[in-house]
């Protein structure tokens, strides 16, 4: 029988996905209860080996900073009203430190996930949940663009979160299942437990719509590099670009909001949420027109701060 007739139950479980998840708990647990100071120092410190010994990837990074530069300066010389922030850095420097925040930012992310909303405050600042709120009150849900930016893992707290600033809303999150259906299993429910709900794939189109549409908060990564998808303009180049934010939207009229997340200080983030300009789309855009709408905004969010983006794999 062929590999894919075999249900994704019995295909990613059995003796070793067992072992691994096992060792994955262990490491888990371990990180997360690092002192926060101790797991950022040594996450940067991973980081900066990383750079030192992975000369293949280091030249992944070095095009994908290249093409964000050249589109920052681009921006920057049209006076564009929503200029981009310059990094400040040397491009071999954005390189080093790109490798060295992703390193803290992991281990950051899982100290960060055993703290109380009060004990997160001192290392998170929060802004711009006053847009989410009056997306809200239009009554058709929300959708959040996310991307790989920063200790992405706080956003398990994002209830708790956004509860904190006024707004009490039930949230979810599309996600792609692991290759091991134990961890799979444990990361569903721990991800539930903190009051986040989770679709993926195996949900279809409209239990996602459904959701949104009785006023829930739909997170979507929507920064992935995609085999299939629109080509649509990124930084200035053609990328294959999901479209499933845009046909959400399309679907459920909900409006569509952005959110970062950005250093600034040692252990020290900003997460700050923005809203979508909607008022130039059609009232059927077309899935491009959708695409570039998402692209336009993710770039915005990543220009604050190149070098918290995850550019570690080939992206354009």
């Amino acid at each position: 029988m062929s590999k894919h007739l075999i249900p994704e139950e019995e295909r990613y479980s059995g003796p070793v996905k067992w072992f691994q998840y096992i060792c994955a708990r262990v490491l888990i647990f371990g990180f997360v209860h690092l002192p926060m100071s101790f797991s950022y120092r040594i996450g940067r410190g991973i980081g900066w080996l990383s750079w030192k010994l992975l000369v293949a990837r280091r030249e992944v990074v070095r095009k994908n900073l290249t093409v964000v530069n050249e589109w920052m300066a681009e921006r920057e010389d049209c006076e564009s009203p929503l200029p981009a922030k310059s990094a400040g850095l040397a491009l071999e420097e954005q390189v080093k430190e790109v490798f060295m925040r992703s390193g803290a930012n992991l281990l950051a992310s899982f100290s960060l996930s055993r703290l109380s909303p009060r004990r997160m405050e001192q290392h998170l600042y929060v802004q711009g949940f006053e847009h989410l709120r009056e997306a809200l009150q239009y009554g058709k849900g929300a959708i959040m663009l996310l991307s790989h930016m920063g200790p992405w893992e706080v956003l398990t707290h994002l209830p708790q979160i956004a509860a904190g600033h006024g707004v009490v809303a039930p949230l979810a999150a599309m996600y792609r299942p692991l290759n091991n259906t134990y961890l799979d299993r444990w990361m569903h429910r721990q991800r539930e437990a903190m009051g986040t709900r989770l679709f993926s794939r195996r949900d279809g189109f409209h239990r996602p719509v459904d959701f949104i549409r009785k006023g829930g908060v739909l997170g979507i990564l929507a920064d992935q590099k995609m085999r299939q998808g629109e080509r649509v303009p990124f930084f200035g180049l053609e990328c294959k670009t999901s479209p499933i934010a845009g046909l959400f939207h399309r679907r459920s009229g909900a409006p569509m909001l952005a959110l970062s997340i950005e250093t600034v200080g040692f252990a020290k983030w900003k997460l700050t949420v923005d809203s979508v300009d909607l008022t130039e789309v059609p009232d059927q855009p077309s899935r491009e027109a959708l695409c570039l709408l998402c692209n336009q905004a993710l770039e915005q969010v990543l220009a604050r701060s190149p070098c918290d983006g995850f550019w570690l794999s080939k992206r354009f």
